[in-house]
């Protein structure tokens, strides 16, 4: 029953998605207007809804929400506001650096060293490719 709800919302967020996007230019293939990728993005969503919804496999039993699953949850929505709250006052670098790490930490089986070690080096990685790679016009910290 998971996989069935799961695939209905994605596919009504890629539904949006598309909505959204097709009132903006689309341009063409060699010259991409800013509907063309959010489009992509969104048919993608769609498609890949549409299989969560065929390969869905009803559960007579609903699952128990355990610690696990309310510890992973709580991390994730802290991950969320965190990023809210830290990506324009603070940079790129710290936003991304939170975010990783809480979400890393909703998982029991991630040590505080491994959440550490992994948000500074997705932080790092990410101001590399976007900031100095792409030079986007983010502010990095």
């Amino acid at each position: 029953m998971e996989d069935l709800i799961a695939g209905l919302v994605t596919a009504a967020i890629g539904v949006f998605i598309i909505l959204e996007a097709s009132t903006y230019d689309m341009g063409t293939l060699r010259s991409m207007g800013p509907g063309y990728f959010p489009v992509i993005l969104g048919s993608a969503m769609v498609v890949l809804a549409l299989i969560m919804i065929l390969t869905a496999r009803p559960n007579d039993m609903p699952q128990p929400m355990g610690m696990d699953q309310l510890r992973g949850t709580l991390f994730v929505a802290a991950a969320f506001v965190a990023f809210a709250f830290t990506v324009e006052s603070a940079g790129m670098l710290v936003s991304v650096f939170l975010v990783v790490f809480l979400s890393a930490l909703g998982n029991r089986n991630t040590s505080m060293k491994s959440a550490l070690m992994l948000a500074a080096g997705t932080a790092i990685v990410s101001v590399l490719i976007f900031r100095v790679g792409l030079g986007l016009q983010i502010k990095a910290y």
